[in-house]
């Protein structure tokens, strides 16, 4: 039985089981957590036939899954393979076919080698100088540097360079063109740790490793006292300014690629940046669905892509953006269960997810996902917020929306914290809060000042405290930013009671016929 730990080579192939990664000619392929499961299941009993049960109850151990589920992650496997790498024996079960490559001799290498660059965004960070001869001042930095990188291996869509690897470079004798090469990343973060007059001053750079040009600059200091105590703050802010960065320039470098060079990672990179860089707004939602459409045409096992295509989709049914590029819900559920059965063990797909099935109505099965997701990544600050949101429109409006704000204040600088705050608005006004409501919707509407939505709340909020006139401000303002309005889209986006608020104000003359 082969060893759970040692990579394992075949032809083109390397699994390294550490890295839950496979290499194809020596980059990074693309493959879903449970398909990786099987995979090294197969590896390890490649000396005799493995049937259907048994497979099963080993890849999704004390879970009940049906038999489909299976077949998809051999389909990935063979994909990925070759068709001849799994043999069936009809009836019996499945064994691996791939024969062992002999490991290469070892030589000792004076240089080390020169990867090539991954088929999506990859970064590494760089150990932080420590401008100073304390030990403590040392450890603080390195602790940053670990926990950027975990955080930054979050962020959907980049390839992390582990520290172990990283870190080989403290000594940083060589160019960061060099340093990038040998690691094969697009991307470099680097950063020092100075003491100023009592302060800790620290200073971090992204660098485009190919020309070293210094993208992004960001300085954060604290009282030197509070450092360690500060350092998850530290952390924070650097990720929260550098993740809208990091999109921008993968963004700007896919705009300089021909049409028929942009992969399956860039249209995605595209969708995202749609929505982080324009807004809320109907043409950003148009151009998001059509890059995470094309996404996973050129990638039909590209997980997240499935994901958050469906998130998206059912936003634009529910709040009457964009809805001509949705054929229906049916197709939204569809990619839901597409992106599940891809990858059902990773928090972001079960994030998009959940939160799509939920908005569609699906909100018992809606809130088992995004729990799962939370279950595995507690830090999801969009699962906390679609948790809440289910949670609140299941009746349980205190619980709803305190994990609702909770998700908003574990990611304080998001660029969806405009849209998360007019749901927060919304929930607030259902469950009797107007003045609360008036507060979300306001702090919503400075957040993204291109959403229409806070305003209608912040609208409706207004006439039932009795401020008609500034209702109608607030109306007037929401179909500026959307001209198309209407009172039936609102009561689709907000529903029929605060639809009636909203015909009110209705200027006469102007209300539709119904």
């Amino acid at each position: 039985m082969a060893h759970p730990h040692n990579s394992h080579r075949f032809g083109r192939f390397e699994v390294l089981p550490a890295q839950r990664q496979v290499l194809v000619d020596g980059q990074p392929a693309l493959l879903g957590a449970r398909a990786f499961d099987l995979l090294l299941v197969l590896i390890a009993h490649h000396d005799r036939l493995l049937g259907k049960d048994e497979l099963m109850a080993l890849v999704w151990p004390g879970v009940v899954v049906e038999e489909n589920n299976l077949t998809v992650q051999i389909s990935a496997l063979r994909k990925l393979l070759g068709a001849d790498a799994i043999a069936t024996l009809p009836g019996r079960g499945y064994r691996f076919t791939l024969q062992a490559s002999p490991e290469p001799a070892v030589t000792p290498a004076s240089e080390p080698p020169v990867l090539a660059l991954p088929d999506r965004p990859s970064i590494a960070v760089l150990p932080f100088e420590a401008r100073s001869d304390e030990a403590a001042i040392g450890f603080l930095a390195d602790g940053l540097v670990e926990d950027v990188i975990a955080q930054l291996a979050r962020v959907p869509g980049f390839l992390v360079i582990s520290r172990a690897s990283s870190f080989e470079f403290r000594r940083r004798d060589e160019a960061i063109t060099s340093i990038a090469r040998h690691l094969g990343v697009r991307y470099i973060v680097e950063g020092s740790v100075r003491q100023v007059l009592g302060r800790l001053s620290v200073s971090t750079h992204l660098v485009e490793a190919a020309s070293a040009r210094v993208l992004w600059t960001g300085r954060f200091e604290v009282a030197r006292e509070t450092a360690f105590d500060l350092q998850e703050d530290i952390v924070r802010g650097i990720i929260t300014e550098l993740e809208p960065e990091l999109t921008r320039a993968e963004i700007t470098l896919i705009k300089r690629q021909r049409p028929e060079d942009v992969d399956a990672w860039g249209h995605y990179h595209q969708a995202v940046g749609a929505i982080a860089l324009k807004g809320w707004t109907e043409g950003a939602v148009a151009d998001a669905l059509a890059g995470f459409e094309r996404a996973v045409v050129i990638d039909p096992g590209f997980a997240l892509a499935w994901a958050h295509l469906a998130l998206i989709s059912a936003l634009a049914l529910t709040t009457g953006l964009a809805v001509a590029q949705v054929t229906s819900a049916d197709a939204v559920v569809r990619a839901a269960e597409q992106a599940l059965l891809l990858d059902d063990g990773d928090s972001e797909v079960l994030g998009y997810a959940g939160c799509a099935l939920s908005d569609l109505g699906q909100r018992e099965r809606g809130a088992e996902i995004l729990q799962q997701a939370l279950a595995i990544d507690p830090s999801n600050a969009q699962a906390h917020v679609a948790l809440g949101s289910t949670r609140a429109l299941q009746g349980q409006w205190e619980l709803g929306i305190e994990t609702l704000r909770h998700g908003m204040r574990i990611s304080p600088r998001d660029h969806r914290l405009g849209f998360w705050g007019w749901a927060l608005a919304q929930m607030l006004l259902r469950s009797g809060r107007p003045e609360a409501a008036l507060q979300a919707a306001r702090v919503s509407a400075r957040s993204d000042a291109k959403l229409h939505l806070p305003r209608i709340i912040e609208a409706a909020a207004l006439h039932t405290l009795g401020f008609s006139d500034e209702a109608r401000l607030a109306l007037a303002s929401a179909r500026r930013l959307r001209p198309g309005l209407t009172p039936a889209e609102v009561e689709l986006t907000h529903g029929r009671r605060v639809a009636r608020l909203i015909a009110s104000l209705w200027p006469r003359g102007e209300l539709p016929a119904a």
